[in-house]
Order: C-alpha cells, then structure tokens, then sequence
C-alpha cells in the first residue's frame, strides 16, 4: 500500500479549481472540486507477546505444574538440580524450567481524515496580480502576503468591477475583461502536509450594459400624486435603444437591479443601486405613463397621458415636468426646451449624467434646477415665463 505521503500528492493532483458565474457575470464564485476524503493508512502495531511455558531440568517437590515462573512462586518449590551422573539417584520429580516474553507487530487499517486549506490569487491576464480596487472579496478571508493580496477558502466568491456601456441595437458588445485565478490547495494528514499550486482558472467579466433612460415626473420627488392630482412618468428611450415597450423595461431595470447588486460593494454602483431602486419605485408607483423610444420628442403637447372625461381637460406632456431621474454611461446629456422643436427662445437646459450612472432632478422649480450629484445641470436660457422658474414649462426634450 503507498506511503501517507505518496496518498496526499496523488489526492492533490486529482483537484480543479472551478469557476461560477453569477445572473450578469459580474460575481463568481470559485471552490475546489472534488472535495478530498479521508485516506486509508496502514499502521504497524506492536502487541504484547507472554508465551510463558513450563519446562524445567530441576527437581521439584511433586510433578504438579506450576502456576507462575517468578521467583517468588517457584522458591518453595525447586529442591535442587538434576544429580550429575554416577552419583546416588536424587529425590523430588526432575524437570525443565523456561519463560518466553516480548511483543509482535500487528497490521491495523485505518482512515485518517484529510483537511484541505486553499489560498486564491486574483491576477490579471498577464498573470500578475490585479489592483484590489477591482474587485471585492463577499466570502472568503481577504488578506496580504508579501504585498501580494489573496484570499483564503475553499469556497470563495469575488466581485469584479466591470466595464459599463449603453445598451443599443446598433453599438458593438464590448469585449468582456479577461483575469484569472490561480489556487494553491494545501493538503494535511497526521503530521504530513503537501501543497500544489493548481493550473489558472479563466474569469471573463462582461461590460454591464445600462440603457439610456429618462424618467420624467408630473409631481416633485417622483410622486405618484399630489393632492387631488394623479402623477405620471414619462419614459424616453433613445431610437437605438432595443426597449420598445414599459414591459420590455421593467423587465430590463429588473436585471439591472440584480446584476448592481452584486456590485454594492465598490462605491459608485452602491450609489447607483440607490437611485435605481428610487427609479423602480417611481415607475412602478406611477398611475400613469407614458413611453417613447425616439432620441427627441419635439411637440410634448401631442401626448396625452390622463385621457379624461369631456367635461375635463385631458393631461398632456407639455407643461407638466416637475422631476426628473436620467440614468445610463456617463456623461450622457438630455437636452429639455420650453418650446417647441427644439426651440431655446423661452429657455432651456441640459442635463449630464453623473460619474455614478445617474442624475436626479427632484424638483424643476426655479431658474436653475438643483441636480443629484451636484453641477449635472447647465442652464443655457433662462426660463421666460414670469415665473423664473422651469417646472411644468416644458415643451420639447431631446438625447444629444
């Protein structure tokens, strides 16, 4: 049967580390399969031998056997030796005298539990080790060795941060980036260790594609009403975007919402699950909506969205805007007027996307509009209302 040793070498080259990807392939999980069990070890055994036995080439006082060879028992009993011979015949029953001690190996088959300790390396895919401000550890033991950070356990899961880029129909999929981990498996049995570096695991993370997507409120703070007043979300989606319907999105800010949330630990998407969620919220509270897959809309007057009774007047886009929430790459703009086609005479502004994938605008009211982050808005023409203010003026918007 092999040494112990030789067992711990052949298990470990038996093992591969395996890569999982999450929905959205943003986090993995990584383990060792198969895990080891224990090994059979043959130990020797030493067993007591006493194979005491009576012979004796003394005289004793009768033929009885005895009960025990020790000095103690046998002194009352021996009367002498043998005579020599020629000599006169000697008394007493004449016999031999022997005792046989030691100990005898014995074979005995045991299993002997084998433990499994496994040290990760994320690197990147020249193989040298990959910034830590890339990826985040959510199980497993982060630590540093020789300035080098790893992970400890035998089942870990990593974050990697991705790439983001608009969702289209019409602009290529990004490559996904390319980084590998590599597991050091340590096996121990008894007072045995071996340890062997296991073959690089690829890890492809996809860019995280988030649509371009303005959601446009009839109440401040994205509120579905307002006193008496039902609110209304109007969605715009640019004319390459692949959304053409309120399911299709729903559907879409669903996934999204899943795949940031395996993100929550790097700083920018924590702040935009945030606002995602507020967007979910809105949409999904709203009583009424309205949809547009168009990279403008240059008459907001020509969509109803409160289609009312004959004795009420019907609630179009124009004029009602009071918030607003943007979402999509950075960097991105949204260009509202209040005119229409596009027309700066009576005012107009811009909105930018933020560094974290999101704008907020809770609240229209006056000439320059606060924004979430902060200096997102750019006012190109004031407002001429004689109100000084942009809520419920506007009358066109378009993505630029």
């Amino acid at each position: 049967m092999p040494e112990p040793q030789q067992l711990l070498e052949s298990l470990a080259k038996t093992l591969q580390a395996v890569v999982k990807p999450h929905p959205g392939g943003a986090l993995v999980e990584a383990t060792i399969e198969p895990l080891p069990g224990p090994i059979d070890v043959t130990e020797i055994l030493h067993g007591a031998l006493d194979a005491t036995f009576i012979t004796k080439d003394v005289r004793f006082a009768d033929f009885k056997p005895e009960s025990q060879l020790t000095p103690a028992g046998l002194g009352t009993s021996i009367i002498g030796g043998q005579p020599l011979a020629g000599t006169p015949t000697a008394t007493g029953v004449n016999g031999l005298l022997g005792q046989l001690t030691g100990s005898i190996p014995m074979l005995s088959q045991t299993k002997v539990p084998v433990q499994l300790e496994v040290v990760w390396v994320v690197q990147d895919q020249n193989g040298q080790p990959l910034a830590q401000e890339k990826w985040n550890v959510s199980k497993g033991v982060p630590f540093t060795e020789g300035g080098v950070p790893k992970v400890k356990g035998t089942e870990i899961a990593i974050a990697f941060q991705p790439a983001v880029d608009e969702l289209t129909t019409t602009n290529p999929v990004p490559a996904p980036l390319h980084y590998q981990l590599v597991a050091t498996v340590t096996l121990k049995a008894l007072d045995l260790t071996h340890s062997l570096p296991l073959p690089a695991v690829p890890v492809l993370i996809p860019a995280l594609l988030i649509p371009k997507l303005l959601a446009a409120f009839r109440h401040a703070d994205f509120q579905p009403k307002a006193g008496d007043d039902d609110g209304f979300v109007f969605l715009m989606v640019p004319g390459n975007s692949p959304l053409r319907s309120l399911e299709q999105l729903k559907s879409t800010l669903a996934t999204l919402q899943e795949t940031v949330t395996t993100l929550k630990a790097f700083a920018d998407f924590a702040a935009f699950l945030l606002n995602l969620d507020s967007l979910i919220s809105g949409v999904t509270a709203s009583p009424y909506f309205a949809f547009a897959a168009a990279d403008g809309v240059p008459v907001l007057n020509d969509t109803t969205v409160i289609q009312n009774n004959i004795f009420t007047n019907d609630i179009e886009l124009e004029d009602e805007i009071s918030s607003m929430i943007l979402i999509g790459p950075p960097n991105k703009v949204v260009h509202w007027f209040c005119e229409d086609d596009y027309d700066t005479e009576d005012g107009d502004l811009t909105v930018k996307i933020g560094p974290q994938f999101f704008t907020l605008i809770r609240n229209f009211a006056g000439d320059n509009p606060a924004s979430d982050p902060t200096g997102m808005v750019q006012v190109l023409h004031q407002p001429d209302n004689g109100d000084d203010t942009f809520n419920d003026f506007m009358s066109s918007v378009r993505f630029e």
